[in-house]
């Protein structure tokens, strides 16, 4: 592996565990079902980056993303009912 690769696959890491911790956080606030279906996507897609299982975490990342958006919506919406 290129030093560019593993310097990008580190980087790549960080974000990820940040965003973990805050999807976590979401999870926790709202116990949305789509944040849990989330982190264990995410979780998973952190261990295929480590492994340089590229192709696999683009594909998972892309759907953790995707149930995130969805649950983030959801909890957007209930926040404007109340406010």
């Amino acid at each position: 592996m290129k030093d560019e690769e593993i310097t990008g696959a580190k980087f790549l890491v960080a974000c990820l565990t940040a965003l973990i911790q805050e999807v976590r956080i979401a999870a926790n606030a709202s116990s949305a079902q789509d944040f849990l279906k989330a982190n264990v996507k995410f979780d998973e897609d952190l261990i295929q980056t480590k492994q340089h299982n590229y192709v696999k975490a683009i594909k998972l990342i892309s759907e953790a993303i995707s149930l995130t958006t969805t649950s983030g919506n959801t909890v957007a919406e209930i926040l404007r009912e109340k406010a």
